[in-house]
């Protein structure tokens, strides 16, 4: 069974690389097409992008495939049933793969990044009014170039640091073209090049990749099981949400942070009820955001044709630190691997029953 597990592993782990929804969503030439937007909101013109999107890839053959193991792994037992639901979650990616630039493509996305109908969506939604309103002057400190080697407080110099003091296997890339100022994947971090940040902007962006992201993959694939490197069925959601609880701890979720994830949830519900690009950008200036912040935060809800992805970030720290909040001890396996919440009593119960040994105390 042991074989069984560690094959299906490695499959769900290959069909997340070939799918690759969120990179596939990325418009090209990016850059260039958000200098030209801001520009002419700017100029008082609302404009819409010309956003070109790479050839949406043919993966009918492994969905129809994660579809078939998720069935059959089901009907196992114990860890199979987290393995199914990832495989399902995996098969919905690949299907909004596909439908990359379709007026299809938002409505699969509703379905993955959901909005919250319960108490945590209420408090992501009450939080986001609260903070874009709250949100003050950016402050008046000295901003430095992302991808600046000769400065050790660039965010690239600061985030080589902290991955060779933990000894990360982890390379520090840079990408012209990235969305968000920076990313972490398998094996690699990447930021965005060009971009200023002042030193604590930085020292933030550090802590919630390297901390948040970074290290549950390193002590993912030191588990006996293979679930924490596959990720449970929303596990990457909830990651975002302990990163976000990480950043609160660490003292980085100041006025200027909290206006930045209000306005990108509510840039993301407007998507949700049916907001094209202009109309987003409108909203996102009526509530205090700069011309170019606008187009920014727009281009990422709607990038693919409305990803919106950013729904579930003040979703998830609203669900992790409830769940913390009534169980400190619950983090063990948060900070293990991509854990969605809904994922913890079977898993408790799997190690309980000797299915896997807790990682070594650190």
């Amino acid at each position: 069974m042991t074989t069984l597990w560690r094959g299906i592993a490695r499959g769900l782990t290959e069909a997340e690389r070939r799918i690759a929804l969120v990179e596939r969503c990325r418009p090209l030439g990016l850059r260039a097409e958000q200098a030209r937007l801001a520009a002419a909101w700017q100029r008082g013109e609302a404009r819409a992008p010309r956003w070109e999107l790479a050839p949406a890839p043919n993966l009918s053959e492994l969905r129809a495939l994660l579809e078939a193991v998720a069935d059959r792994v089901e009907l196992l037992g114990g860890v199979g049933g987290l393995y199914a639901d990832r495989a399902r979650e995996l098969a919905l990616e690949a299907q909004l793969a596909e439908r990359i630039g379709t007026p299809e493509f938002a409505k699969l996305a509703d379905r993955r990044f959901a909005v919250d109908r319960g108490d945590d969506g209420a408090a992501a939604e009450a939080w986001a009014h609260e903070w874009v309103c709250a949100g003050g002057e950016p402050e008046a400190t000295p901003l430095v170039e992302t991808d600046d080697e000769t400065r050790a407080d660039s965010l690239l110099s600061l985030m080589q640091a902290m991955v060779g003091e933990l000894r990360l296997p982890f390379r520090v890339t840079v990408s012209p073209d990235l969305m968000s100022a920076a990313a972490t994947g398998d094996g690699v971090i990447v930021i965005r090049g060009g971009a200023r940040l002042s030193t604590s902007e930085a020292e933030r962006i550090v802590h919630h990749e390297v901390v948040g992201h970074a290290l549950p993959r390193v002590r993912a694939g030191q588990e006996s099981c293979g679930i924490f490197s596959v990720g449970t069925a929303q596990g990457s959601d909830d990651e975002e949400g302990r990163a976000l609880l990480i950043e609160r701890r660490l003292g980085y979720l100041g006025e200027q942070r909290r206006a930045e994830l209000g306005q990108r949830h509510l840039a993301a519900l407007s998507v949700r009820r049916g907001a094209d690009f202009v109309e987003t950008v409108r909203l996102l200036l009526e509530v205090g955001a700069r011309t170019p912040a606008a187009v920014a935060v727009a281009t990422r809800v709607h990038r693919g044709g409305g990803l919106a992805r950013e729904i579930v970030y003040l979703t998830a720290l609203s669900r992790v630190t409830r769940c913390l909040e009534a169980d400190l001890g619950c983090e063990r396996f948060l900070e293990r691997g991509r854990v969605a919440v809904a994922a913890l009593p079977c898993l408790r119960e799997l190690e309980d029953a000797g299915a896997f040994a807790p990682v070594a105390a650190e």
